[in-house]
């Protein structure tokens, strides 16, 4: 009695079953199971000034607790109505003046591409299990510094359109952006000795977005522009 044994053919060869009864053998370069991609968590403690950061950029995504630690000023997220923030926060010793700010804030949600606002007060950001995700950086092809006095000036006309941090040079004055409610700039700057007459100016905002066709008007205050990393 002769029996038949099943066999397939695979570029030519015939290949035999595990089982020795012949079939197709598996394949070698079947996929393993996907191993999870997600980035181990991190502690994260950092000071931020005036300016506008991004999660995922200019710190780890993460859930915060948001500490005054000089000044008083505003704090907001672009997520204030869905998790986030959007405060006035301020040292203790500021309630002497005007009893109006917050000294702490926790569990803030600041997630991936959220940005936060500060204007008037340097705050401390920590989270133990921030995202260790690495951050991206911004890959500027600007790298000059610009000078700019008094007038209105024109990103991608006067100067390269970019992200910028903005500093203070001499004098003491209005600096504001046709786009200060999307990344941009409404702000009172001035040399640390203009502090000396009255505390009110800032020296310094940090990654303020000025693209193509947005206004930069200064008036009163000669600033640097400086590209921001």
């Amino acid at each position: 009695v002769f029996t038949l044994a099943a066999c397939t053919i695979s570029d030519g060869e015939q290949t035999a079953a595990p089982d020795g009864s012949g079939g197709s053998a598996p394949s070698s370069d079947a996929q393993a199971p996907a191993s999870s991609s997600e980035p181990e968590s991190i502690a994260f403690d950092q000071e931020f000034s005036s300016g506008n950061y991004t999660a995922g950029v200019d710190f780890p995504a993460g859930k915060y607790d948001i500490v005054a630690v000089s000044g008083g000023g505003n704090v907001s997220s672009s997520n204030a109505f869905s998790g986030g923030i959007n405060a006035v926060m301020g040292t203790e010793e500021q309630n002497e003046v005007a009893d109006m700010y917050e000294q702490e804030y926790k569990n803030i949600d600041l997630p991936e591409g959220v940005v936060l606002s500060i204007s008037g007060v340097t705050v401390r950001l920590t989270c133990d299990d921030a995202s260790g995700a690495p951050l991206t950086p911004r890959n500027q092809e600007i790298t000059e510094t610009v000078d700019l006095g008094n007038g209105n000036f024109v990103a991608g006309e006067d100067f390269p359109a970019g992200v910028y941090n903005i500093v203070a040079v001499s004098g003491g004055g209005n600096v504001s952006s046709s786009n200060l409610y999307d990344g941009g700039i409404n702000a009172i700057l001035g040399t640390e000795d203009q502090n000396e007459l009255m505390d009110m100016y800032e020296q310094e905002y940090k990654n303020i977005d000025l693209p193509e066709g947005t206004t930069l008007t200064i008036d009163g205050v000669q600033v640097q522009l400086i590209p921001s990393p």
